[in-house]
């Protein structure tokens, strides 16, 4: 490969990054979440393997299996984040809020005190104008074995 063709590819390829980047704090994340009425689901990982994508589980021979996602969720401004399930009316409300000690958005039990709670962590790293993860560790599925659930979410169209 050219140098030419090096350099063509390598602008190719930090453009779309830089064009959306990354939130550089949690209140730039929480401005990003907000201004999404609504987020998909797009991808779903268990203790790093794929688990879900484009609206199908992908099967993980020995993995732990998972058939029940929310497929789209939602940030208020009064710290609801709503979620639904796939063919049920009724939506799922929990609570998101910045977590000063850690810089990260929490999202947890509505219904819980906050030194109590256990739940989802977002990264402002890992926010972006049209996507998002939110990740979680828990021994519920797989007790006494640590598993590590990481979700994607896209900008819904």
């Amino acid at each position: 490969m050219n140098l030419r063709t090096l350099g063509a590819f390598l602008i190719l390829m930090v453009i779309p990054i830089a064009c959306n980047p990354a939130a550089d704090s949690p209140e730039t994340a929480k401005v990003y979440l907000l201004a999404t009425p609504d987020w998909a689901i797009e991808e779903v990982y268990v203790n790093n393997a794929l688990s879900y994508k484009d609206g199908k589980a992908v099967d993980n021979f020995g993995g732990i299996a998972f058939n029940r996602y929310m497929e789209s969720v939602q940030f208020r401004e009064d710290g609801a984040f709503v979620g639904r399930y796939p063919g049920e009316e009724k939506a799922t409300v929990l609570h998101w809020q910045i977590d000063p000690a850690t810089k990260t958005i929490v999202v947890t039990a509505a219904d819980t005190t906050q030194d109590k709670r256990s739940g989802w962590t977002i990264a402002p790293r890992n926010v972006r104008e049209d996507s998002f993860e939110m990740s979680t560790e828990t021994t519920a599925f797989d007790y006494p074995r640590v598993t590590k659930i990481m979700l994607k979410f896209k900008k819904k169209d």
